[in-house]
């Protein structure tokens, strides 16, 4: 087994290994792990078939097998990076939202906060003269 084919084993492997525990402790979610996986299992094919790449390369018109193996690479990481410009745009638009509600919330629990204060100080104002009855609910007078 040639010395690159090796090479492309061990580390497939190591990505393999990297990505199921990262998964694992949950530091990469499966959306994302599915991606690296293909990557790697990929890279098995092509290290354990390098009659793969010549195929490959011969009928996409590329002259050598490395060559279409850095086009191959390219293309995925231009791809991975088209998904994750996505995904941070919706979570830009999630926080913008978020912040938009939380605003709107605060907003409205400083209403609900002075309107409070203002009943509570209209209510001191009518109690805190015991000789002023005015405005104090009626109380009935049972009779014996």
């Amino acid at each position: 087994m040639q010395g690159w084919r090796i090479l492309s084993l061990v580390v497939a492997c190591v990505v393999l290994f990297v990505v199921l525990e990262m998964m694992r402790r949950r530091k990469l979610r499966e959306k994302y792990a599915g991606v690296w996986l293909v990557v790697a299992v990929g890279v098995v094919v092509l290290a354990v078939l390098p009659q793969a790449a010549d195929f490959l390369a011969t009928h996409t018109g590329v002259q050598t097998p490395s060559n279409f193996v850095f086009l191959l690479a390219g293309v995925v990481l231009a791809l991975v990076s088209l998904h994750l410009s996505t995904e941070v745009g919706h979570l830009e638009e999630e926080v913008r939202t978020s912040v938009e509600e939380t605003a709107l919330l605060r907003c409205e629990l400083e209403d609900t906060r002075r309107e409070l204060e203002r009943r509570i100080a209209e209510l001191e104002k009518r109690t805190s003269a015991p000789d002023d009855v005015k405005g104090l609910p009626e109380v009935e007078r049972v009779s014996k």
